[in-house]
């Protein structure tokens, strides 16, 4: 009889959390390809003068508007560059600062390379800011996650930094092996 109860109360839930789940689904506005390219176009013409600028070398730039870091080599935005049985393309979604810790703005140079901080990785572009990818202690748990999945996400899924530029774990060892101090970091609205 408890067998029964419970397989009819978990049915039940089931049911109902379909039904939750398609309401939500049903109340987002359908996504337009057309503003989406238009938009992101006209951003990666934007990346692409500043790329041209430094086409002697690596460049990083951030767009806080779009949540989006770019990684250009010798004047192109990288892409297809395969590395550590991944392949990346730029750009990739960012966290930025929150509660009144906001990310700033202006032109700055990668000036460390840090590995024992208290995240994954650390790039260090002002001060105590800098472009970074999980705190340590979650950092084999993600890695875990990654493996499973390449395409997880979980640093990226909502500003919580303290004014600094956070990126998936796999992105940071990533750039963390492809940049080097005195690289230029682009931080734009």
């Amino acid at each position: 009889m408890k067998k029964k109860a419970t397989l009819i109360l978990c049915s039940f839930l089931l049911i109902l959390s379909g039904i939750a789940v398609f309401k939500t689904w049903s109340n987002v506005p359908a996504f337009d390809p057309t503003v989406n390219f238009v938009v992101r176009q006209g951003l990666e013409s934007k990346v692409q003068e500043i790329a041209d600028r430094f086409s002697n070398g690596d460049v990083l730039v951030v767009s806080k508007k779009d949540h989006l870091l770019y990684f250009c080599r010798r004047g192109l935005i990288v892409r297809g560059d395969k590395w550590g049985g991944l392949v990346f393309n730029f750009p990739v979604p960012v966290a930025l600062g929150a509660n009144n810790r906001w990310t700033p703005e202006g032109k700055f140079t990668i000036y460390t390379k840090n590995d024992r901080s208290r995240y994954t990785l650390f790039l260090g572009f002002l001060g105590q800011y800098g472009i970074h990818g999980a705190e340590t202690r979650l950092a084999s748990k993600l890695n875990f996650m990654e493996t499973l999945n390449p395409n997880y996400t979980f640093v990226t899924k909502k500003d919580n930094t303290r004014g600094c530029v956070a990126v998936e774990n796999r992105v940071i060892k990533y750039l963390f092996a492809q940049v080097q101090v005195d690289t230029p970091v682009i931080i734009m609205r």
